[in-house]
C-alpha cells in the first residue's frame, strides 16, 4: 500500500509543476533554470559525492591554481553574451579584446564562460574596464 501511494505521488508531481497558481490554468512553458550555485570541495581532492554533485549541474573537475587542487568548473548559461557590467551576467563581465587596453577605457565585455577563478582577466563595469586581475 505504501509503495502504491509513493508511486501515485511521484506520478502527480510533474502535473503539479504545469499548474500556474495565479491564472489557475496549466502552463506549457518550462520552468526557469535554477539559480547558479558555486560548488566548493572540502579538501584538495573531490570526494565521489562531490564529483557527482559537480557533474549533476554540468560541471567538470579541473585541477586549478598553483596547488592544482580539484575545482568544479561550471559553465554559465549566458556565456559569451555582450555586457557592460556584472549586473548583465551570472558571473563577471570580462573584456576579451587587445591586451593593451587600460583601466577606464570604454568597452563592451562578454559574460564569462565558466566560473573558473584562476588566470588573468580584465573586468568591465559601466561599459569601462574596471580592473585587471591575475589569480593563481
Amino acid at each position: 500500500m505504501k509503495i502504491a501511494l509513493i508511486l501515485l505521488a511521484l506520478l502527480a508531481l510533474p502535473a503539479c509543476s504545469l499548474f500556474h497558481p495565479a491564472t489557475g490554468k496549466g502552463s506549457t512553458t518550462e520552468a526557469a533554470p535554477s539559480a547558479y550555485t558555486r560548488i566548493e570541495f572540502a579538501g584538495a581532492r573531490a570526494t565521489p559525492a562531490e564529483r557527482g554533485a559537480c557533474e549533476a549541474v554540468g560541471g567538470s573537475i579541473q585541477p586549478s591554481g598553483r596547488l592544482q587542487w580539484d575545482n568544479c568548473v561550471q559553465p554559465f548559461a549566458d556565456a559569451g553574451k555582450a555586457c557592460s557590467g556584472k549586473a548583465d551576467c551570472v558571473g563577471e563581465c570580462r573584456y576579451q579584446g587587445p591586451a593593451e587596453m587600460v583601466s577606464g577605457a570604454s568597452v563592451t565585455g562578454k559574460c564569462q564562460f565558466t566560473d573558473a577563478r584562476f588566470g588573468c582577466y580584465k573586468t568591465v563595469e559601466s561599459g569601462r574596464i574596471a580592473r585587471t586581475l591575475c589569480v593563481d
